[in-house]
């Protein structure tokens, strides 16, 4: 992708790709970074992270159930699914912990509900247009900056404190003629010329590579994050991000090792660990958070897949982390055990580990992590989760 066609994108993504009309980034005080990605559609955390040493796992899953020797074995319960295997990494540096039978702490399997729960960060479905990560900017002290690597502006992030945008808009070509005019239009105003300026400064930070490789589907997860560490590692960066990926609802030929849960899985690791890669000395002082709105049902369903569920899995990562560990108060998969005879039973609040996650990135007080979730005084911060 040259200079040209990336201004293309940028001016033809539209002007709501950005948030804010500047992508130079005020110097953040804080020595900390934070990443949130959200997989939506509720992924199998069962087929993730597998818990072989269930004894009421195999029968439970049936078909589905995978062999201890197709896993990566965490401990004597869990195991990362083939797909995951590039975490492995991560796992023997003692910068993964993996997250089981967490969810929201509203019961719900829909898919709008459970996203605005996880980022509004509220009880329930409705209550605040503000996401948690744009109440933490507004709760931070010093300068901070955040930035949606996504299509549009996540939830997560929405709220009165301004953040950019940035997305790989792939539309139709048009000539240099046409940006010349497109500039002189916007250098009349002062906001739209600021904000075409910053399409030049943005293909300045993310360069060429992630989105120009021919193998690599454009918008897929690996070279969106690969963009993501290129903007993210800089000195004067954002601190704050949010990214999300679709394709995570699982009702029809889900798949086992190889199958396209599987691939998916794969494609995530894959670009976590590049990321980790990219972000270079950044990486120090970074955290990333993936969380999913639900999981699926504990059996498989008709149509060689499984239904929306409750507990589920996620991830953190980062050398932050007190320790590589499986974090989960396991309930078991016996049929008394499961939630409304169907579900994994769900023992870890998703608040509980983002709280964590905060409180070891940035050093916030039980106050302002309490800002950030509103009515979640209860909820304390997972322990032993981050140094």
């Amino acid at each position: 992708m040259n200079r040209r066609e990336f201004v293309r994108n940028m001016c033809y993504g539209g002007l709501a790709t950005f948030a804010a009309p500047r992508v130079s980034f005020a110097q953040v005080a804080q020595n900390g970074r934070l990443v949130f990605v959200l997989l939506r559609g509720g992924f199998d955390g069962l087929a993730a992270v597998v818990p072989y040493g269930d004894p009421d796992y195999a029968a439970l899953r049936g078909a589905f159930a995978f062999k201890e020797t197709e896993l990566g074995p965490l401990d004597d319960t869990f195991g990362l699914a083939p797909g995951l295997s590039p975490l492995r990494a991560l796992w023997d540096s003692n910068e993964l912990a993996v997250v089981h039978a967490m969810a929201i702490p509203h019961r719900t399997r829909s898919h709008f509900d459970g996203q605005a729960i996880l980022e509004t960060g509220l009880d329930h479905p409705a209550g605040s247009s503000d996401g948690w990560l744009n109440r933490l900017l507004q709760v931070m002290s010093g300068r901070r900056s955040g930035i949606a690597i996504a299509a549009g502006m996540p939830l997560s992030l929405s709220g009165p404190f301004q953040v950019e945008s940035w997305s790989p808009t792939q539309l139709g070509a048009v000539d240099d003629a046409f940006l010349e005019r497109l500039a002189v239009l916007y250098r009349a105003d002062a906001v739209l010329h600021n904000r075409f300026e910053a399409a030049l400064q943005q293909q300045e930070l993310v360069g060429e590579e992630p989105m120009a490789r021919g193998n690599a589907r454009r918008g897929g997860i690996t070279p969106l994050m690969q963009a993501a560490a290129r903007i993210l590692r800089q000195d004067q960066g954002p601190n704050i991000a949010a990214m999300e990926f679709s394709g995570w609802d699982t009702h029809a030929n889900q798949g086992m090792a190889g199958g396209a849960l599987d691939r998916l899985l794969g494609q995530l690791a894959e670009g976590l660990v590049l990321f980790r890669t990219a972000m270079g000395p950044a990486w120090q002082t970074t955290t990333v958070v993936v969380m999913t709105e639900f999981g699926r049902t504990a059996r498989p369903n008709g149509t060689r897949g499984t239904d929306h569920g409750t507990a589920g899995a996620g991830f953190v990562l980062g050398p932050r982390l007190a320790r590589a560990h499986v974090v989960s108060d396991w309930p078991g998969l016996a049929q008394n055990t499961l939630y409304e005879g169907r579900d994994l039973r769900p023992t870890i609040d998703t608040r509980a580990v983002l709280k964590a996650a905060l409180a070891g990135t940035f050093d916030l007080t039980s106050a302002q992590l309490d800002r950030v979730f509103p009515s979640s005084s209860a909820v304390r911060p997972s322990a032993g989760l981050m140094t």
